[in-house]
């Protein structure tokens, strides 16, 4: 690629900062004023990131946004554990960022149990209504597009299995946020601009993000007062209000009305699943992530063929490093693609796709002197038997979660019940349209989402994750390399350029911020570069909190590409 065509990308990077910073300030003064009423600890700038570093001695929360993560802190702070925070911060995670969380949407979880050195996957990903169907192909907007929402069962079932309050108090921030209102940072006001004519086409949705007739600005103040009123019909009532009771019916009366397939039978029956997670090695590192029919399973399997290469003898960004992760990372997606569906429906060679042995003869595969212009999916088989938003929570006993909830698309459906304020998801285009993805009644879809939790000498290290659609994937592969490979600290991992390639094609997407000599060296291989901005939304917003070994102390990071946000005590 042209580098005038990277030095135009960086230049109107920094123009949409400039006028982003601008707007941010009373974002800024804002969150101030929230913070120094109740003191956190100082907070550090690694060299070189934008975003300071926290560090904390008992409990931590990191989430896309401030106002999530000190109400996780707040619920630990009352004697709440870190399933307690995190539940916490996942219903506030869908007040503050309702263009890409919800109740109206779905999630999966890892939650590692210090006590009893376990792990398990809540998975609270959608399902297909039972009368669904498509003749025509599947819409991405508009209410045949939504699936039965999972959110609210699975923070539910997870508060009620791991946690030790009661859903009333853990519910008690977002209730307060979605009545009194948060001020509008610059990444939301984008979202709903970018977003406005399929917005204003539904009243009860406009009525949220745009009540004047016009997109809120950075700075405005959101009220959801609808919202506010169903979170506390839920906190009284619980799941039930939802899935059986004036809520469902609600939702069903609106289905009814506009052609959508979910009905009332498909809330009552819907039940989040406990799974087992999936599990590998990277190096010193237990890799412990959420099953199928997401992608936990490509991040080891790109991971542990990567394991073939000495990655720390190169600089993070260097062509050799990059051309490596691009290859394997290929060969995972074409995995992904030919494999991982809902394990209810089709059996998924688990044991073979988180082979070693495989690992090993898929990196042979990989040359460092060519690259793979389409990668093919390979035989796992034979090798063995067998939108977005993300958070972590850790607490003073060294529980650890890791937390990936989404909407789908920015503001799902663009679907909001008139009086309850729940926008709901369009999560059924992530069905295929024919193959082991493909609908069918009650099926869970498959995406990429893979909050992952790492393991240390048998002790918990890190809790990860990232929205980002199919980027999702290759951030987490990045995330970890960066922190295993090359030492890096948390915020100076999620700060690092991007990168993601898929299996398809030669293209390489990448941020403005790689070396020039990294993308000499690779356009001269072969690739055809795409250049996004400096720190480029496109490759969503990772949250992580590791455990220093020696001290004990957590230290979280969160993504200046998105209003993360770390939060500790």
């Amino acid at each position: 690629m042209d580098p005038k065509r990277f030095s135009a990308a960086r230049s109107a990077g920094s123009a949409m900062r400039a006028l982003r910073s601008r707007t941010a300030i009373l974002v800024s003064v804002f969150l101030l004023a929230v913070f120094t009423a109740s003191p956190f600890p100082p907070a550090a700038h690694p060299a070189g990131t934008r975003n300071a570093q926290v560090v904390a001695g008992k409990g931590m929360v990191a989430s896309a946004h401030a106002l999530a993560s000190q109400a996780g802190v707040e619920i630990m702070k009352a004697g709440g554990n870190a399933i307690d925070a995190a539940v916490a911060a996942a219903f506030v995670i869908g007040v503050v960022e309702p263009n890409a969380s919800g109740i109206g949407g779905e999630g999966m979880m890892v939650v590692y149990r210090a006590d009893a050195r376990k792990a398990v996957a809540i998975d609270y990903r959608s399902a297909a209504p039972a009368r669904a169907a498509f003749p025509e192909g599947i819409p991405g907007t508009g209410h045949a597009a939504v699936a039965v929402p999972g959110t609210l069962a699975g923070l539910t079932a997870a508060l009620g299995q791991f946690g030790t309050m009661k859903l009333e108090r853990v519910m008690t921030p977002a209730i307060r946020l979605a009545e009194q209102g948060f001020i509008v940072s610059p990444t939301l006001a984008g979202a709903i601009s970018d977003n406005f004519e399929e917005i204003v086409k539904n009243q009860a949705l406009a009525a949220i993000v745009c009540p004047e007739g016009l997109p809120l600005e950075a700075g405005a103040t959101l009220k959801n007062p609808d919202l506010a009123r169903s979170l506390r019909k839920i906190a009284a009532g619980g799941p039930d209000v939802f899935y059986k009771g004036e809520i469902a019916a609600a939702i069903t009366a609106e289905m009814s009305a506009h052609g959508g397939f979910l009905d009332r039978s498909d809330l009552a029956a819907y039940r989040p699943l406990s799974r087992e997670p999936v599990r590998g090695r990277y190096r010193d590192c237990e890799l412990i992530s959420a099953p199928p029919p997401v992608g936990g399973t490509t991040v080891i399997e790109i991971l542990q063929m990567l394991e073939r290469f000495d990655l720390a003898a190169n600089p993070p960004l260097s062509p050799a490093n990059v051309h490596v992760m691009s290859e394997a990372m290929k060969r995972g997606f074409a995995d992904f693609s030919a494999f991982i569906a809902d394990p209810g429906f089709v059996e998924v060679p688990l044991r073979g796709l988180l082979s070693p042995d495989y690992a090993r003869a898929r990196a042979a595969e990989i040359r460092q002197d060519a690259i793979s212009p389409k990668v093919a999916a390979g035989e796992p088989a034979k090798e063995g038997s067998g939108s977005t938003t993300a958070l972590c929570a850790v607490d003073s006993k060294g529980n650890m979660i890791a937390l990936t909830q989404t909407i789908s698309d920015f503001f799902g459906a663009k679907v909001a019940i008139a009086g309850t304020g729940i926008i709901l998801n369009n999560e059924m285009k992530n069905f295929s349209s024919r193959g082991i993805n493909a609908l069918a009644p009650g099926k869970r879809m498959r995406t990429t989402i893979a909050p992952t939790i790492l393991l240390r000498g048998g002790k918990p290290f890190a809790a990860l994750g990232t929205p980002g659609a199919a980027r999702i994937i290759s951030t987490m592969v990045i995330l970890i390399t960066n922190l295993i490979d090359h030492k890096m600290g948390i915020q100076e991992a999620i700060e690092a350029p991007r990168f993601y390639a898929r299996d398809t094609d030669k293209n390489l997407s990448v941020e403005s911020r790689m070396p020039a000599l990294t993308i000499e060296a690779l356009e001269k291989l072969g690739y055809v570069l795409q250049a996004m901005g400096e720190y480029d939304l496109f490759f969503g917003g990772a949250q992580g909190i590791i455990i220093d070994a020696a001290s004990g102390k957590k230290i979280g990071g969160a993504d200046p590409r998105r209003d993360g946000a770390v939060v500790g005590y």
